[in-house]
Formats: C-alpha cells, sequence, structure tokens
C-alpha cells in the first residue's frame, strides 16, 4: 500500500484528507495498520494539492493527524 496523505481535520462525519494527487472516488482506504477506514467518496481543491473526503466505517476523530493508505 501506498501513503495516500495525513487526515487534517473531520467535516460532517467525513475525513477530510491533504493528498498528494487526486483518487478517484470509491478508492479504499486503510490505517497504518492495514484495516479499512472507508472510501473516497469526493476530492476538492487546487489539482496539484487537493484534499478528499473520505466516508469512515469508524470513529472520524481518531483519525485526525494520522497518514491513510490505499
Amino acid at each position: 500500500m501506498k501513503k495516500l496523505g495525513r487526515v487534517v481535520s473531520v467535516s460532517n462525519d467525513k475525513l477530510v484528507l491533504k493528498t498528494e494527487e487526486l483518487l478517484k472516488i470509491g478508492t479504499k482506504v486503510f490505517d497504518e495498520e492495514g484495516k479499512f477506514v472507508g472510501n473516497v467518496i469526493d476530492y476538492f481543491g487546487p489539482t496539484m494539492g487537493p484534499y478528499v473526503l473520505v466516508s469512515p466505517k469508524r470513529d472520524p476523530v481518531k483519525f485526525v493527524g494520522k497518514e491513510l493508505y490505499g
């Protein structure tokens, strides 16, 4: 798995992930232990450093500041 980016905040129970490349909607996202976190549901911001929204299957607050993988 490769690093997708870092969770910078939670908005409406969704994870806001700062990434370096656009990710496809539906991309599966995992934590550092390889456990499934959720799926990418949207992206926004500049193309040279976009943000993506991830719909988490677990408590979103515990992921703030963590690196996520895919």
